[in-house]
């Protein structure tokens, strides 16, 4: 087993880095530019497992795309599509194979679409029921409302849809994008609408492209007749899931970072991050395409996270030195990520010596003192970074398969290192 030793910062640092492009956007993109007749330019785009998989998919529908230094082109679109069998594999990717699927069931041949082991472990039944309305004809290969997955159907009708809000904004966002070719197009939300951030990520992103989703308080969503996607380009920007471990690790080592290549007008949702940490008493300064912040103490927060869950791991590690108690809420989502990170947050802060209690959705950190531990990471990228960020300042921190991280962050470990950060690669 591969292990990472992570040496912590003898004293606070004045550090910058360059933070990657966004994950999200870049798979949102692809997708939207295989839906374009014209020919698109995606520049500074993340080349990650996710991405990749999302990528190579396209690719084998027979959409031409180029690869090249810091962009993707996309030459073909959907109209590239012959009649056939086509067998996709999203591998761990869960961006890729929710927003494949509606585009799979729009598009002539039989499609089988699967994912490796673990990301077939996640359910996607709300998804299918949904395009199920719009008279999608897909078969559950093995276990109900789990991939693998038969798509026999070619095209859908344009009818009102029903869909459950309390899920995964990513089934939203998987009907927004190929809604265009539907014409117009209703979804009624059933339940509270979680994630919403993500959400307005696409209906920014589909804006981009020329596409209008009107959105009536997160209740109902409605894309009018007649649109089209058009783009000749588009950038995309920094990731800020990615940052935020930097964020952390300022504040824990109480050092100033420098983040570039960061939209201080972004919509993502992780950006919700930095408020807290404002609120905790430290320095940050935007300006343009970067920010700066300078670490100067952690305390206890109660924080409804409902619309950045994936910063949950993130803030629990880093509360894990605040003197105190902090309630995490909004957690349900957490479930049916890469792992139960619920479950996995628990059980890693145990080993570092650190009490909580867990609910569905909630989680209660008493913090303090935590101590150095062999972290498991449970096949998940964000359990392997979030942890690493007590490294920074534990001496003793090692963390098992870090190789995980290549999902999303291929050069996390490269970073670490660039800010003086001393790792150790064991095998």
């Amino acid at each position: 087993m591969k292990q990472i030793k992570i040496f912590p910062l003898i004293n606070p640092i004045i550090k910058a880095i360059g933070i990657p492009g966004s994950k999200s956007y870049t798979n949102r993109a692809l997708l939207m530019a295989a839906l374009t007749k014209e020919r698109v330019i995606i520049k500074n785009p993340l080349m990650s497992d996710d991405t990749c998989a999302m990528l190579s998919n396209l690719k084998l529908l027979g959409i031409n795309i180029e690869v090249e230094d810091s962009a993707i082109i996309v030459n073909g679109s959907l109209e590239d599509i012959r009649k056939g069998k086509y067998s996709l594999n999203a591998n761990l990717a869960a961006t890729a194979i929710r927003f494949l699927l509606p585009l799979l069931c729009i598009v002539p041949g039989e499609k089988i679409l699967t994912g490796n082991e673990g990301l077939n472990k996640r359910p996607i039944g709300e998804l299918v029921n949904a395009l199920r309305q719009l008279g999608a004809k897909i078969i559950y290969l093995k276990k109900e409302g789990y991939p693998p997955l038969k798509i026999i159907s070619s095209q859908l009708k344009s009818k009102p849809l029903y869909m459950k809000g309390d899920i995964s904004s990513q089934f939203f966002s998987a009907i927004f994008m190929i809604a265009p070719a539907l014409g117009e197009l209703e979804i009624h939300v059933e339940g509270k609408q979680i994630s919403k951030p993500y959400i307005d990520m696409t209906i920014d992103t589909m804006k981009h492209f020329g596409i209008v989703v009107e959105n009536n308080n997160y209740k109902t969503y409605r894309m009018p007749l007649k649109q089209a996607y058009h783009c000749k380009s588009y950038v995309v920007e920094g990731d800020f899931s990615s940052a935020s471990y930097f964020f952390a690790i300022a504040v824990i080592t109480k050092s100033t970072i420098t983040l570039k290549n960061l939209n201080p007008d972004s919509l993502q949702a992780d950006k919700k991050l930095l408020p807290i940490l404002k609120r905790m008493g430290n320095m940050i300064t935007w300006k343009e395409n970067e920010i700066t912040i300078a670490g100067k103490e952690i305390t206890p927060v109660t924080i409804n996270m409902i619309d950045f869950p994936d910063q949950a791991q993130t803030l629990a590690v880093l509360l894990s030195f605040a003197k105190g108690k902090s309630i995490l809420t909004g957690l349900q989502s957490l479930h049916i990520k890469e792992t139960d990170r619920l479950k996995a947050t628990v059980n890693e802060l145990a080993k570092m010596g650190i009490k909580t209690e867990a609910t569905h959705d909630t989680l209660t950190i008493y913090g303090g003192n935590p101590k150095p531990a062999v972290i498991d990471t449970y096949g998940d990228q964000r359990t392997a970074m979030s942890f690493a960020i007590a490294g920074a300042k534990l001496s003793g921190m090692i963390i098992n398969n870090p190789e995980v991280v290549n999902k999303t962050f291929p050069e996390f470990w490269d970073k670490l290192e660039q800010l003086g950060i001393k790792i150790e690669r064991t095998n």
